[in-house]
């Protein structure tokens, strides 16, 4: 037995054990930043998604209401 080499090499497993913990929370971190970074953008998404979807309606119906009018008073008098 020889407590010198075995305290090293405790020494050198501990220093291993802690890097590799700081490169998991690293990497942890980085994922959360991406996925709050992508939720952000998900949300964005779908907000302007809803706007776009409810004005297209709007507008489309604001055109096919002059067009539906027209043509069934063209459509009544022929």
């Amino acid at each position: 037995m020889y407590p010198i080499d075995h305290y090293a090499t405790l020494l050198r497993g501990r220093e291993e054990l802690l890097r590799q913990a700081e490169q998991e929370r690293m990497a942890r971190a980085a994922k959360f930043k991406n996925r709050t970074k992508w939720t952000f953008h998900r949300k964005t998404a779908n907000w302007l998604r809803m706007h776009l979807v409810s004005w297209g309606k709007k507008l489309e119906q604001f055109g096919t209401l002059g067009k539906r009018q027209h043509t069934t008073s063209t459509s009544t008098h022929a």
